[in-house]
């Protein structure tokens, strides 16, 4: 019994002077106030020959790359808003689309279709 009372007193005394003990650490399920209530949806097309870009606004710079990083179309200063162009991908491979603004800049993959 002594023992056993010995070694409650011993741990608590361990919990208690312990540096950490009483700090309070964020929960993992308490909700985190994030961004992703604002974000918007943006969808990258490639149909018939037509690149477009639907659910940004603004100007920027667009640059479509190969998937091994080379650059395959660039259009600078461009509105954002209903984006479309003429462009002549390879179907079924990958490009990586870079859309930068003065404020952001988003990167995209899409499957030329």
């Amino acid at each position: 019994m002594k023992k056993g009372l010995f070694l409650f007193f011993s741990l608590s005394f361990l919990i208690i002077s312990n540096p950490l003990f009483g700090r309070s650490f964020p929960s993992p399920l308490k909700p985190i106030n994030t961004s992703i209530e604002n974000a918007t949806i943006v969808n990258i097309i490639y149909k018939n020959g037509v690149f477009s870009i639907k659910g940004l606004t603004g100007i920027g710079n667009v640059k479509i790359y190969s998937i091994i990083g080379n650059e395959v179309a660039s259009f600078n200063q461009v509105n954002l808003f209903d984006f479309q162009r003429s462009l002549s991908l390879d179907l079924k491979t990958m490009y990586i689309v870079r859309i930068e603004t003065q404020v952001q800049i988003k990167i995209f993959k899409f499957v030329a279709r």
